[in-house]
């Protein structure tokens, strides 16, 4: 009897395996790809600055912070809370949300291109595309809150198309946008151009009986995600809105220098010819096409973005990564029309060519200084470790070891302080649960991300009297020394990181105790 259970069991396996494979698209392996790739490069590497600041702020959950809304910090509680008995403390365990963020971002975008009438054999060729937009994906192992903004962008992407012009009628599609809308708002403020995207779609062409739906999920996206950010922003003197709006653009003025650098760095990190290809997208949208419909869809998500990231470099300064964006939907019809040859696509290979070859060498430099050897190269002199910005991802893990081998029993029992967010979060990682680690001085913004810990005399922005001992870290970025009005600091030493022979990363350690000077 066991045995014939047994012969059974063996044979209705193989058959469960058949129809489950049977039943996921072609194109399930990419994003499977996608997700062990960069989660086994993201494991081999330190955190960057803004990495390890987003670690502490997901240390106390909280309904906002000083910069972004809460999302990217809660994406890594939840981690930690799930598979931190898996990951340990870690750099792959900070990353875990990205990856997984990467993964299905992806995923719904080829799920995308299969409803919009891409040929589900070629739908790998339109993913080939996607992954050709190197500034996003060379560093999509990355946790910064543009990971879950992606996530929650596609997926409202995706279902504001099935409300307008997809055959069901499911309830899953209205959810799903709720969803979408949430998570882009929750990721960053910037999510309001997706959900305005995603109503005037709906408003335009929708079906009559799917249209109120459609409204009110995205109202009750943007209701249910601005609750938390109204809260925080009112018990801290509206400091995160205000930053956003008022002080990240202080001092703006005209610069077409500035706007052409732009220009450059998006070309490079989008591809020339993903850009080129927008052309492409307007001509589709404007002339009577087969391709009219998605084309149109498209720019609807596109043009709101262009107006602001693609013209505020002109008068104030910007980051490389804000107007990804914008070349995201170009890249999503950029893929479609290669999966279905269209002829607008016809240049998607070299695309496609120039992205892999170039995140190849973003993900190589990020293990091998390639900016040092060929500084080195031409000068004949060391380079200065400041000028290859993956050296950040180096050196900090080495606190823990010099504290213990220069501070003998009490080196955990003393607070690390930066006066940085960038090196008081990196120390905070770098000691992990041995020691504890904040910020000097702390303003309005930071109050409730970093502990007291007791030991200084006030909160503000000036320097404050201290009244216990701490370490004090500056490193080669960001140098400045203590300035305490009553202590005695005295320089402990220097922990130094070497990269196949180059420096890497070098971090400056002080003693501070308080003194009776004042």
């Amino acid at each position: 009897m066991v045995h014939h259970a047994s012969e059974a069991s063996q044979s209705v396996s193989p058959a469960i395996k058949r129809f489950i494979w049977s039943r996921l698209p072609s194109w399930s392996w990419i994003p499977l790809a996608v997700f062990l790739v960069l989660q086994f490069q993201g494991a081999l590497l330190g955190l960057t600055d803004d990495e390890a600041y987003y670690w502490v702020l997901a240390q106390k959950p909280a309904l906002g912070y000083a910069y972004h809304p809460p999302a990217v910090a809660w994406f890594i509680a939840a981690a930690e809370a799930l598979f931190g008995g898996v990951f340990d403390h870690s750099a792959a365990l900070v990353r875990l949300p990205a990856t997984l963020s990467a993964a299905l971002t992806v995923a719904l975008a080829l799920f995308w291109m299969g409803r919009a009438g891409a040929p589900a054999r070629r739908i790998s060729h339109g993913g080939a595309v996607l992954l050709s937009f190197v500034g996003f994906f060379s560093l999509a192992w990355m946790m910064v809150p543009d990971l879950p903004l992606f996530l929650g962008w596609m997926a409202a992407f995706v279902a504001t198309w099935e409300i307008c012009f997809g055959a069901s009628r499911s309830r899953l599609f209205p959810s799903l946008l709720f969803a979408g809308i949430v998570l882009t708002l929750l990721s960053k403020y910037s999510g309001l151009l997706a959900a305005g995207s995603a109503g005037l779609a709906i408003l335009l062409w929708a079906p009559r009986d799917r249209r109120m739906s459609g409204v009110l999920a995205v109202i009750a996206g943007v209701i249910v995600a601005a609750v938390p950010a109204i809260i925080w922003n009112a018990q801290h003197e509206w400091a995160s809105i205000l930053y956003q709006v008022r002080d990240r653009h202080g001092g703006a003025e005209v610069s077409l220098k500035r706007f052409a650098r732009f220009w450059a760095a998006e070309a490079l990190l989008a591809g020339p010819l993903l850009l080129a290809f927008g052309a492409a997208v307007l001509r589709g949208a404007l002339h009577s096409s087969e391709e009219k419909k998605v084309y149109r869809y498209v720019l609807m998500w596109a043009v709101p973005g262009a107006l602001v990231f693609c013209l505020q470099p002109l008068w104030s300064d910007f980051k490389l990564h804000w107007a990804f964006v914008v070349w995201w939907p170009l890249a999503l019809a950029f893929g479609w029309a290669f999966a279905r040859q269209d002829r607008a696509a016809r240049f998607a290979r070299a695309q496609i060519i120039y992205g892999f070859s170039l995140g190849a060498l973003v993900l190589l430099s990020c293990h091998l200084p390639l900016t040092g050897f060929v500084n080195r190269a031409f000068s004949g002199r060391t380079p200065d470790p400041r000028w290859d910005v993956t050296n950040d991802l180096y050196g900090w893990q080495k606190l823990r070891d010099f504290l213990r081998e220069h501070g003998g029993e009490d080196a955990f029992r003393i607070p690390v302080v930066g006066s940085r967010y960038q090196t008081a979060a990196q120390a905070a990682f770098g000691l992990g649960q041995a020691g504890t680690a904040t910020l000097l001085p702390r303003d309005l913004k930071a109050r409730d991300e970093w502990p007291s810990l007791g030991v200084s005399d006030h909160e503000g922005p000036e320097w404050p009297i201290l009244k216990s001992p701490v370490w004090y870290v500056a490193d080669n970025r960001y140098t400045e020394g203590p300035s305490f009005r009553n202590a005695n600091c005295v320089p402990a030493g220097r922990v130094e990181e070497l990269r196949w022979g180059l420096p890497a990363k070098w971090i400056d350690v002080w003693r501070c105790d308080p003194s009776s000077t004042k």
